[in-house]
């Protein structure tokens, strides 16, 4: 005789030595009986009690397990900031205030105060920083800087997306908000100071530089003495009002030879745009040097006149106007 467990009930049994050989085999009734009391079992611990509800989109939904919470918000569904109750609590409450995110196996996120906020200040004053890098650029390859808008847009974007991953691996759920990262920067920093549970400083702070470089665009050139390349364009395609039925460029350019356009800011703080060129006056070569001064209104005016660096009269720039006009 042999002892053998059964594999069906776990009973011991004995056998005679004739049927040693024997094999126990499972039934395929048992198996599965088996298998859909260890699903059962593990289906049920995982659910829990359904005692929590939550808000989202304007909705009271629940109720739902904690487990079941927790799938959302690993999901991005529910975030850290989404309003959640049970029976207990006296009020709703976020997620990040109760202990539900202590089902995770992650840490938690980091404390505001242990974020570095360079990359945000940065970004606070990118509508200055933008607007810099459309001059500089604009000025570098002559063209205007108002077809470099965009500029700003991708820089505000790229800094926006980085901050939003920045946070991310601080342990924040940031799924939410790279809509505004990309389109709409000003929600992005609001909502990002709500997560954090900071002060909208930084939020304040860019809408102020984008206003100031809005209305005063000009300021960039006050303080960096770079000129819009566009400000020559104003010239150009302008006309003075002694002469409407010609451009200051048809007229300089008929008479003018080699004509060169500059523009600058003076320590005055005003722009003005420089002509040279050469014309033949009283039988011989001779430079000119036409400077127009830019006004706060987008007009402009004759500020000086030079043959050879020698300043002249108004008499010398009437006689030399009238004739670049009927030429």
């Amino acid at each position: 005789m042999k002892s053998t467990i059964c594999p069906n009930c776990g009973n011991i049994v004995f056998t005679p030595y004739k049927l040693k050989g024997l094999k126990w085999d499972k039934s395929k009734e048992s198996k599965n009986l088996y298998n859909s009391i260890d699903i059962g079992l593990t289906d049920q611990g995982h659910q829990g009690t359904k005692e929590w509800f939550y808000a989202l989109r304007g909705e009271r939904l629940g109720p739902v397990s904690r487990h079941e919470l927790l799938d959302l918000y690993k999901s991005e569904k529910v975030f850290l900031t989404t309003k959640v109750w049970k029976s207990g609590m006296s009020e709703w409450a976020d997620i990040s205030q109760t202990d539900l995110i202590d089902l995770s196996s992650e840490p938690p996120p980091l404390k505001a105060e242990d974020i570095n906020n360079t990359l945000v200040w940065i970004l606070a004053f990118t509508p200055i920083l933008g607007t810099l890098l459309e001059y500089i650029i604009s000025g570098a390859i002559g063209a205007a800087s108002g077809s470099l808008w965009f500029i700003t847009l991708v820089l505000n974007t790229i800094l926006c997306v980085n901050d939003k991953r920045k946070l991310k691996k601080a342990g924040y759920n940031t799924k939410a908000m790279l809509f505004w990262a990309i389109f709409l920067v000003p929600v992005y920093l609001f909502r990002r100071a709500h997560l954090l549970k900071q002060k909208n400083v930084y939020a304040i702070v860019w809408c102020i530089t984008f206003v100031i470089m809005t209305f005063t665009p000009t300021w960039v050139s006050g303080i960096t003495g770079i000129v819009d390349p566009s400000s020559v364009d104003l010239v150009k395609d302008g006309t003075l009002n002694s002469y409407p039925n010609k451009t200051v460029s048809q007229m300089v350019d008929n008479y003018f030879l080699n004509s060169k356009w500059e523009a600058f800011v003076a320590d005055d703080r005003n722009t003005y745009i420089n002509v040279t060129g050469e014309i033949t006056y009283q039988g011989e070569n001779t430079q000119v040097l036409m400077q127009f001064k830019l006004n706060n209104d987008d007009s402009f005016e004759l500020y000086a006149l030079e043959f050879n660096d020698v300043p002249q009269d108004m008499t010398t720039y009437t006689v030399l106007m009238n004739s670049m006009y009927d030429e």
